[in-house]
Order: C-alpha cells, then sequence, then structure tokens
C-alpha cells in the first residue's frame, strides 16, 4: 500500500517492525533544526538517521554543507535519491542499518540529527554517544520515558544505567515535548527531543568499566550493592569489589540509585588502580 502526501507524491505506509512513526508537523521540525548550533552548521556535514519522509532532511538540505543519510527502508530511497537530486555532490545516501553501519565520521568532526526509531532507540543511541568519534552535537528524539531515563537525577524511579553512561559520555540537555499528533502514524506515547554533546570525560580509561558496574547493579536495583555485586558480577570483580566493601562497609549498603555518575567512575577508577586490567575480559 502506498500513501499520497501533498505533493502526491508516493509514499510507502510506516512500517511496523521497522518502528516507523514519521513526523509530519514541520513547525516541529524547524525547531528540532533550529536547536542545531548555527555555527557549527554551516560549517560541518550533518548525519541525519532515518530520514523518511524528509520533513527534516528538507529543511537540512537548505542548510547544512554536506548532507548524509543512513536509510534501511528499501522502499524509500527511491524518493529521497529523486527528491534531494537537486543537492548533488552534497548528499550521500547509505542504505544501511544504522546499528550496524560504522557511521561516525572517524576523520571529520560532524552532527547528527535522528528521530529514533522507537524499537531500537537506546541501542542506538548508545553507539551514538560512545562512539569513537561521537557528532559534536547530536538533537536526537525519543519517547518521552527515555528521554526521562536519560536524563534523571540520582534517587528517582527513572535513574538508572542508562542515566549513568549518558551522564559519563556526553552533556545532555532536553528541550521540548511533541504530542502523538505531531506524527502519522500517531504513536502511543508523547515523545521528548533533546540535545547531546561529548563530555571531555568520556575519554576517562574508567568510564566503560563504571558504566559496566552500574549495569550490573541497576540489574537489582533494590538490592544493596553488596548482593546486587554478588548476583551479576564475575568472580574477579565481586572479589575485587569485595575488597573495596571491606574499607568502605557504608557504600556496600548502599542502593544503585543513590550512587551519582561520579561515584560509579571512582568506583571504577579504585579498581583499575588495583589492577589496570580487571575489566579487559568484560569489555570489549
Amino acid at each position: 500500500m502506498v500513501l499520497h502526501n501533498g505533493n502526491q507524491e508516493r509514499l510507502p505506509l510506516p512500517a511496523k517492525h521497522l518502528g516507523q512513526h514519521f513526523l509530519t508537523d514541520p513547525g516541529i521540525a524547524r525547531k528540532i533544526v533550529g536547536a542545531l548550533d548555527p555555527a557549527l552548521l554551516e560549517e560541518l556535514p550533518v548525519l541525519e538517521i532515518g530520514p523518511g519522509r524528509m520533513i527534516l532532511t528538507r529543511i537540512l538540505a537548505e542548510r547544512a554543507r554536506h548532507l548524509i543519510l543512513v536509510e534501511k527502508d528499501t522502499r524509500l530511497l527511491p524518493t529521497l535519491r529523486d527528491q534531494l537530486s537537486f543537492l548533488g555532490p552534497r548528499l550521500e545516501i547509505r542504505h544501511a542499518d544504522a546499528l550496524e553501519d560504522p557511521f561516525d565520521l572517524r576523520e571529520d568532526p560532524y552532527l547528527l540529527v535522528s528521530n529514533l526509531p522507537y524499537n531500537i532507540s537506546v541501542p542506538l543511541f548508545m553507539k551514538i554517544i560512545s562512539a569513537p568519534s561521537p557528532p559534536l552535537q547530536a538533537v536526537l528524539m525519543f519517547q518521552k520515558e527515555v528521554g526521562e531515563r536519560i536524563v534523571a537525577e540520582p534517587g528517582g524511579k527513572a535513574y538508572g544505567s542508562l542515566s549513568v553512561a549518558t551522564a559519563l559520555l556526553s552533556e545532555a540537555d532536553p528541550l521540548f515535548n511533541i504530542r502523538p499528533g505531531s506524527f502519522f502514524p500517531p504513536p502511543k506515547v508523547h515523545s521528548m527531543v533533546l540535545t547531546f554533546r561529548p563530555r571531555p570525560s568520556r575519554l576517562d580509561p574508567a568510564v566503560p568499566g563504571a558504566i559496566h558496574l552500574a549495569r550490573c547493579a541497576f540489574t537489582y536495583r533494590r538490592k544493596t550493592l553488596r548482593n546486587a555485586f554478588g548476583n551479576s558480577l564475575t568472580t574477579p570483580l565481586r572479589e575485587a569489589v569485595e575488597t573495596v566493601f571491606s574499607g568502605n562497609p557504608s557504600l556496600a549498603a548502599l542502593r544503585a540509585e543513590a550512587i551519582p555518575p561520579e561515584g560509579w567512575l571512582d568506583l571504577s577508577r579504585t579498581l583499575r588502580a588495583h589492577n589496570p586490567g580487571i575489566f579487559d575480559t568484560i569489555i570489549k
């Protein structure tokens, strides 16, 4: 089945298995593109994941020096190539799954924009902010509940390993929410747009270990750290953590939600100070 838009272009219906909810509100699209640093937008290439029906793409095409599109849906490629042919060498279209494509531009700084597919938003987001060369700025859309988890503070129900990873790898700021009626088909939830910039601390060699520890502890978030780690860590790492706990019993009695991102980083640093390779067999 196909759908006609206002320009009578024949467009395929959204694919449920791809998590497609196409943005249809041009005002929202302008706000998303407007959230990009205008000085950077003039100078850097922009990578858009999932251009879909091009509501963001058309605005980016007017402003970006170079536009790179990553689209998995084969059905959309002919329209992308036809409608954006006027860009000539300023356009690059990659037919790829963003979870598998090494889209980060290793040698050049870049910007990134995406209405992330709901069904892969978290793993794709983590790939973006943990990439060897992350974008200098990313403006991304999520389900509102996911966005709230991303920026959650310690102590709240939304705070978890995703909050910790985000805080250690990037500076995240919520921008605005979007109602379901701004999409086709309308999702059952509200959405949230956030902007991200790489955090200098992301280069700390203790960061991967801190994220691993947080993920293990939050798997058992209602347990104390000692009990959570007892159920989730490998034996060498659990024994190393117990050594730390022996000198700081109050830490062992805390729950994961009470530990701020810097606390996870401190714990990882302490473990690595005693054994620099302690996370090597776990984190690749």
